[in-house]
């Protein structure tokens, strides 16, 4: 319902451990900013991983509501409508709040986030005639609160902080509502719900207030608003509709006093990280122009990927771009372009299944010197396969990604860009598909893009892809990062308009405005990453905390060192072992993987046929896929 207050907080701020089964819906100013340390811990996100949000938040305890740094699997946001059902409907989660006395609430949110001026309220209500004054005296902070509570009523002083709760909580069906007053009830129901092995050691943090609520903050007039406005949450939760009680005022004044100078000096901090932040607000809105004027440039030397033809800066004709969608009608089927550099580690697992999903591979060697080529080819001849695997050699130094890709002009045979519209131009089916050479499909993604390739081709449509790191530790031993799921663009129609532009860090795939998106199921790929090999040799430099551009690459980061250190995996992280004479990746590929999607898929408990939910997608019409592939319009762009 876009249309029910703070619907977009419902959406983008509720969390889901899908592994716990767990759903938490932050009620602000009720405990909330302990609840999400906890879960974060829960859900595997490193601590220091906060640290390195740009919001203006007054408190490095707060920072844990930047959702930006969450994985998107962990907002309920990021799920289709199938999805959310499954999340608020499947029995065996818990999918809980956590309510305030609306009297204490109204209090607590007006002083942190009004009177102490935290940054972002500041600015969006500082011009409002109810904004309290600096606090010269205890009776004028007094005042200034009941000239908010006053102001209610019109409409002009509306935010989620001091929304009604019950509006909140009756967005969702929750099987518990629990009191702030009586904490450690709900966090006894989540320890319980969390399987043993689970449970944090370290404690939560928490956003307090400095000043307790005074016993004559309302009065009757102010009593009378808050009982009217707050109705419903005193009648669901059962909080006594009469204000404190109105007594010990000189006591309260007398402590206050003491701290006035304190609340000033916090003030003027919250004005300090207000100037702040919008200084960084607009070095990065330079930034950000100074990355779309270098996209637009790169646009034009590539004619938005419309040039039949396109040159490279040092002169190499070999080397040109000739894209095979000019020459005449393309063939039907998927081209999975594979870029390779001395992957004759994985290609094993890699090459098998990517031949039974599509018409042809064409493998792009850049210098491999551990018998790539030679093993690509003769994987693919033991599979009958040997005349549809195509290998091109691209000879050239590339741009890692990050700085030397910057530094590389978008038009140098050394640039991504350039190495990925030179790979993709032999594309010479109607679908060009991405691949790497350690991504590894499962076989119902191999029957799911083999649908696809016949069920698209009167379409437009681009195709992603979700995969789970596969962290490989010998033929026995691996650990399957369930916590973050990647999930890019991997799959586009071979024709005019698509193509490669350069980015910030990295090349930057470009596709037609308004094209459909369909994603396949959960659990259809991993990506293999050898715990005994260098995997971010490709980046420079791997200051993964440096961009929220990169969060994907920190968290491998992060699991990977964590990993290759010896200690538990971090959370999230599933440690997988075979048997004797079965290897791991076979293993994940053709029997995990499989049973973990059919455990995700099947309900709860049995449903009549009119009850069960909707079927995972929602296709357009007009795209012709299946309704097991979620879609949504919109232009695509790398994660």
């Amino acid at each position: 319902m876009p249309s029910a207050p703070f619907s977009e907080h419902v959406l983008q701020r509720t969390v889901v451990l899908p592994e716990l089964r767990v759903a938490f819906l932050p009620m602000p100013k009720a405990g909330c900013t302990s609840l999400l340390w906890l879960l974060s811990e829960l859900a595997g996100i490193p601590p220091e991983r906060f640290a390195q949000s740009t919001l203006p938040e007054p408190s490095s305890a707060l920072t844990v509501h930047d959702m930006n740094l969450w994985e998107p699997g962990h907002r309920l946001g990021h799920y289709d409508p199938a999805g959310r059902e499954r999340v608020l409907t499947e029995d065996g989660w818990l999918r809980f709040t956590v309510v305030r006395d609306p009297w204490q609430r109204l209090w607590s949110a007006w002083q942190s986030k009004l009177l102490l001026r935290e940054p972002r309220f500041a600015e969006e209500f500082g011009e409002r005639p109810w904004f309290p004054r600096v606090p010269a005296t205890p009776a004028g902070i007094v005042e200034d609160f009941r000239r908010f509570v006053a102001a209610l009523p019109r409409g002009d002083a509306e935010d989620v902080h001091w929304g009604v709760q019950h509006d909140l909580a009756s967005r969702l069906a929750l099987t518990h509502v629990g009191r702030a007053e009586r904490m450690a009830e709900t966090v006894a129901r989540l320890r319980a719900h969390v399987p043993a092995g689970r449970w944090p050691s370290a404690p939560g943090r928490e956003n307090a207030s400095p000043l307790s609520l005074p016993p004559h903050a309302y009065d009757a007039p102010a009593a009378a608003v808050v009982r009217e406005r707050c109705a419903a949450d005193f009648a669901a939760y059962d909080y006594d509709p009469a204000p404190p009680a109105a007594g010990g005022a000189g006591e309260w004044e007398e402590r206050v006093a003491e701290l006035l100078p304190l609340l000033r000096a916090t003030i003027d901090e919250h004005a300090r990280i207000g100037q702040l932040h919008r200084l960084a607000q607009r070095r990065a809105g330079r930034l950000a122009e100074v990355e779309r004027r270098l996209e637009r440039v790169t646009a034009r030397q590539v004619g938005q990927a419309r040039s039949t033809v396109l040159t490279n800066l040092e002169g190499h004709e070999d080397f040109t771009v000739r894209w095979a969608w000019a020459e005449g009608p393309p063939a039907p089927g998927f081209t999975a372009v594979v870029r390779v550099r001395d992957e004759a580690r994985s290609l094993p697992w890699v090459l098998p299944p990517l031949l039974r999903a599509v018409s042809r591979v064409v493998l792009v060697d850049n210098g491999s010197t551990d018998g790539t080529v030679a093993l690509a080819r003769r994987t693919a001849a033991e599979l009958g396969a040997a005349e549809r695997l195509e290998v091109r050699h691209y000879p050239f130094t590339i741009a890692r990604c990050g700085e030397e890709h910057r530094d590389t002009p978008a038009a140098s045979i050394h640039s991504l860009a350039y190495f990925y519209n030179w790979s993709f131009s032999h594309v010479r089916t109607g679908y060009a598909l991405k691949w790497d050479g350690d991504m590894v499909l499962t076989d119902a993604a191999v029957g799911a893009l083999r649908d696809l390739a016949w069920q698209v081709e009167a379409a437009e449509v681009v195709v992603k892809v979700p995969r789970h790191p596969l962290y490989v530790a010998d033929e026995r031993h691996a650990f399957l990062d369930l916590g973050m799921r990647n999930c890019e663009p991997w799959a586009w129609p071979n024709r005019a308009g698509y193509g490669f532009a350069k980015a910030m860090e990295w090349e930057l795939p470009m596709f037609a405005a308004g094209v459909t998106a369909i994603t396949l199921p959960d659990f259809s790929c991993v990506e293999l990453k050898h715990l005994d090999a260098d995997e971010f040799a490709h980046w420079s430099p791997t200051d993964f905390g440096a961009s929220p551009r990169t969060a994907r690459k920190r968290r491998e980061w992060e699991v990977f060192h964590a990993l290759t250190a010896g200690g538990e995996p971090p959370a999230g992280v599933v440690a997988v072992q075979t048997p004797p004479g079965r290897h791991v990746i076979d293993h994940v590929r053709s029997e995990w993987l499989p049973a973990r999607a059919q455990r995700q898929d099947a309900p709860a408990q049995p449903r009549s046929r009119a009850s069960r939910p909707a079927s995972r997608a929602l296709t357009p019409a007009a795209a012709g896929v299946p309704a097991r592939f979620s879609s949504s319009s919109g232009s695509a762009t790398r994660s």
